[in-house]
C-alpha cells in the first residue's frame, strides 16, 4: 500500500486507534468507519471486509519499517554491524499506531495464520542479511524481535520506560566491536 493515499492510510490510523481504545477483539468495520469519519462504504471500496483491513495493516507495517531500516542502513555504512543497528533503530521508532496495529495482527493470526504470509517473507530476509553479518547480528535481530513481542504483549514490568531502555541496551550492542 502506498502511503500516499491519505483514505486508505486514514483508515488504517483509525483501526490502529480502535485497537488501542478498545482491544484488538473489538476492531470492527463499522467502528472504524465512525473513527475515521467516513462512511461503511467509503470504507468498504478500500478494504472490503476485515481481513483486508488486517491485510492493509500488515502491508503498511512492513512498508514503514522497510523504509526506516533502508533509510538506517544508508546512513550506517561506516558502522560496526550496519544491519543490525539499522534493525535495531527502525524497531526503536515505532509509533503507538505501529504497536496497535500488530496487536490487532497478533489477535487475528490465532483465526488466520496465512494473514502473516507478507511478515514470513520479511523476517526471512532479515535473517539472512543479519545472517550475513555474523551470529552477534542475528542474536541482536532475534532480541529486537523478541522486545518487539514482549511490547505487543504488554509484558514489560515498566511499559515505556523498559522498552526505551532495553532498545538502548540493543543498540550499544550493535555498535559495540567484535
Amino acid at each position: 500500500m502506498a502511503t500516499g493515499n491519505s483514505t486508505k492510510l486514514k483508515i488504517l490510523l483509525a483501526a490502529a486507534e480502535v485497537t488501542t481504545a478498545s482491544g484488538a477483539g473489538h476492531l470492527t468495520l463499522d467502528r472504524v468507519a465512525e473513527v475515521a469519519a467516513i462512511s461503511k462504504g467509503g470504507l468498504l471500496y478500500h478494504y472490503p471486509n476485515k481481513r483486508a483491513l488486517l491485510q492493509g495493516m500488515l502491508n503498511l507495517l512492513i512498508e514503514r519499517f522497510g523504509d526506516r531500516v533502508a533509510a538506517h542502513q544508508r546512513d550506517a555504512t561506516r558502522k560496526t554491524r550496519p544491519v543490525a543497528r539499522s534493525l535495531v533503530l527502525a524497531e526503536a521508532e515505532q509509533d503507538e499506531a505501529e504497536r496497535a496495529m500488530q496487536q490487532a495482527l497478533l489477535a487475528a493470526v490465532a483465526e488466520d495464520p496465512e494473514l502473516l504470509d507478507p511478515a514470513r517473507s520479511m523476517i526471512r530476509t532479515l535473517l539472512a542479511d543479519a545472517r550475513s553479518e555474523g551470529p552477534d547480528s542475528l542474536v541482536l535481530l532475534l532480541a529486537t524481535e523478541g522486545l518487539r513481542f514482549l511490547d505487543v504483549l504488554g509484558l514489560l514490568p515498566d511499559g515505556p520506560n523498559d522498552r526505551q531502555h532495553l532498545v538502548a541496551l540493543l543498540c550499544q550492542a550493535a555498535e559495540a566491536r567484535p
